[in-house]
């Protein structure tokens, strides 16, 4: 039997207002609302993140089916933008929660790790210790380091404005979905990455004033506990979706992305072994993202289920 739909007809089907990303978002609230209820933290600061995941989902629906009839590019770059906001406020929150089951951490496995593979870690901070190196040397490793805060929105950009908007997308999740493991690692397998855990690494190496910044930036955010995998080296993976779209910025763009994987290990962040399980979770998410958002289930969507029978239907014409 001739199929009832055309291909034009299946294109002018509207996007569902609810998109795989979202429901990945609303996804996270949930689980992360389960850790919370069952970790053994204050009852009072239980309820006060209980009620702000509630708030936050509810508020996200509500928004984002306001949004659906929107076509000002404003509104749309924040439509689009929010799960990179999102991923990245969350973060604060994992510092409250690490702990809250278990008391140990995974440092002293982790050392014991990086020693069976050469102490590559320990070498550069002892010779840190014993032999100072220039100020300007440590400046290097800083920008690259920070090079990271901007690795993310820049790569967003580039993909927003210069690729497929389908792109964009398959981006945000997969960096979404990279963020969100790494969150619910950090609770179930705590480390505390070398400069928290071993003494006199906790000081800061001396540069100019990217040190400096850097310096005050971890100094505020960062946390014990949240070491393995390195996220940063996971999410710098991600990134590498937006690579073919930056131009002639790809080499600068690579250079310092090298520079910042190094920069783990030197500014006493990451153990080598946190660097190497972040490239390996990194490069599984890179292309489980991608299918897991194309099997992702479109749902309080009808368009989009008419949209996935359509193309059933398609398939089979």
């Amino acid at each position: 039997m001739r199929n009832n739909y055309s291909t034009a007809k299946v294109e002018k089907l509207k996007e569902p207002w609810l998109k795989p990303v979202d429901s990945l978002v609303l996804l996270y609230q949930f689980i992360i609302s389960v850790v919370v209820m069952t970790v053994d933290i204050p009852s009072e600061e239980k309820t006060n993140l209980l009620g702000f995941h509630g708030l936050f989902a509810l508020g996200l629906l509500v928004i984002l089916w306001n949004f659906r009839n929107f076509s000002n590019p404003v509104i749309q770059f924040v439509r689009e933008f929010y799960p990179l906001v999102a991923m990245l406020f969350f973060y604060r929150e994992i510092g409250f929660l690490i702990h809250g089951y278990f008391d140990w951490t995974l440092d002293e496995w982790l050392l014991g790790v990086d020693g069976k593979i050469g102490r590559i870690g320990t070498r550069i901070w002892n010779f840190q210790q014993f032999y100072p190196p220039a100020r300007l040397l440590n400046e290097f490793f800083s920008i690259g380091y920070s090079f990271y805060f901007f690795l993310m929105p820049l790569s967003a950009l580039v993909l927003y404005f210069r690729a497929p908007l389908s792109r964009f997308r398959t981006f945000m999740f997969s960096l979404s979905f990279t963020y969100y493991l790494h969150y619910l690692i950090f609770i179930f397998l705590p480390a505390e990455s070398p400069r928290f855990y071993m003494p006199g690494l906790r000081e800061s190496l001396k540069g100019y004033w990217v040190s400096d910044w850097l310096q005050s930036v971890v100094e505020a955010n960062a946390f014990p506990g949240g070491s393995f995998p390195s996220s940063h080296i996971a999410a710098a993976v991600i990134c590498f979706m937006a690579y073919s779209y930056f131009g002639k910025m790809r080499f600068p763009v690579l250079f310092l992305t090298m520079a910042m994987f190094l920069g783990t290990i030197y500014g006493r962040y990451h153990y080598f072994i946190d660097v190497a399980a972040g490239l390996g979770v990194g490069l599984i998410c890179y292309f489980l993202g991608p299918w897991l958002e194309r099997k992702w289930p479109l749902v309080f969507d009808e368009e989009g289920i008419a949209r996935g029978r359509a193309r059933e239907a398609l398939n089979r014409g």
